[in-house]
């Protein structure tokens, strides 16, 4: 009992000036770990309880802690715009063009308490210890996994992103099981130069990859400016080709429209023709029959009959029909009523005051009219 009375004492009196004695609270992200300065007979050594964010709790004087932040941390080579090379990752392409890499690596630690144990009794007790072992891991696999690639896979973003994926994959491998997990790893930029002997950087072979990408940049702009016109071109072609199509659809509308109009015109003056042609061959027909049948007997007798209807269809007030002159024809004479009346007034008044007795005379061979004889 003494023994241990007198080993308290002793740890006392060495941690006496410990600054991590009393309260301590632990930040948001935050873990800590307690170290026992103790012999091991006594419980010394690296503690299997895990503080965590936000915990507050009492520091004895033979104890300390271990604090390790657990949020997301960068690890950055080449700064933006930089001409200074001499912060940038140095390698070569396979080919043996040396290339210098600005990368950023992200990282961060387990919270899982045996990864967090294991990382602090073999890697560093403080963020500090653990980011140099990771700037020492990720420079060896960056340059051991980007050096396969070709001067001219560089330029391939493909062919890039692979060369970021293995130097991922292989540094997740390498710190993974002492509980660095890799987020990320980006190569920002590239740029083939060598460091000469007086320290000077030789970018000569830079400025030529450099001059390329500008004529390449050119040819590119070059050929959106040619597919643009193009494509304009092909624009105002194809609206005029629609303006024609138009036209050419207005002017077969209208062809069509006037060859029904035409058909329709030729159709009504032909049905026309057709009546007008029927009609004319019926009274052709009709006159020949009607020729037949005065040429044949009767025939005098139906022109007399013929002629009667059309002088009836007149209404005459008085019909004299005899023969002609030569005997091969008939003589038809109209005489009005009122000119026969005043004809006879004017025959009363030669005639004598004495009784006249009706005598016919004669007009003609064949038709009479009757008068007064003279008594």
């Amino acid at each position: 009992m003494i023994r241990y009375c007198v080993a308290l004492f002793l740890c006392l009196s060495l941690t006496a000036c410990d600054l991590d004695i009393g309260f301590k609270t632990l930040g948001p992200t935050e873990y800590g770990i307690v170290f026992h300065k103790l012999p091991t007979e006594l419980g010394g050594g690296v503690g299997s309880k895990l503080k965590r964010p936000g915990q507050a709790f009492f520091v004895w004087p033979w104890d300390s802690v271990y604090t390790i932040d657990t949020r997301i941390r960068n690890i950055e080579w080449g700064k933006k715009d930089s001409k200074d090379l001499s912060d940038w990752v140095q390698t070569r392409a396979l080919d043996g063009n040396e290339v210098s890499l600005a990368v950023r690596i992200q990282y961060r630690i387990d919270t899982e308490v045996e990864k967090l144990r294991t990382l602090i009794q073999k890697v560093g007790t403080d963020n500090d210890a653990i980011e140099d072992i990771v700037i020492e891991a990720a420079r060896a696999d960056i340059r051991q996994y980007m050096n396969k690639l070709q001067t001219e896979d560089f330029i391939s973003e493909e062919a890039k992103y692979t060369g970021e994926r293995d130097v991922q994959q292989h540094m997740a491998e390498r710190l993974g099981k002492y509980g660095i997990i890799v987020e990320s790893v980006n190569l920002k930029e590239h740029r083939f130069a060598s460091f000469k002997s007086d320290g000077s950087i030789d970018e000569a072979y830079q400025e030529r990859i450099d001059q390329v990408k500008i004529i390449q940049e050119r040819t590119v702009r070059e050929k959106l400016r040619h597919d643009t016109i193009i494509a304009d071109k092909q624009k105002q072609f194809n609206m005029e080709q629609a303006r024609v199509n138009r036209q050419v659809a207005e002017a077969e509308g209208h062809l069509e429209q006037a060859k029904i109009r035409g058909d329709a015109y030729f159709e009504a003056r032909k049905n026309e023709a057709s009546a007008i042609l029927a009609a004319g061959e019926a009274e052709v027909k009709g006159l020949i029959e009607k020729i037949e049948a005065l040429s044949g007997p009767g025939g005098e007798a139906l022109l007399k009959l013929e002629l009667s209807r059309s002088l009836l269809k007149n209404n005459p007030s008085f019909i004299l029909m005899g023969s002609g002159k030569k005997g091969d024809g008939i003589e038809v004479n109209r005489i009005d009523t009122n000119e026969l009346i005043g004809q006879f007034g004017v025959l009363e008044g030669y005639a004598s005051p004495q009784k006249k007795t009706p005598e016919p005379i004669t007009l003609n061979s064949n038709e009479t009219v009757v008068t007064e004889k003279e008594q």
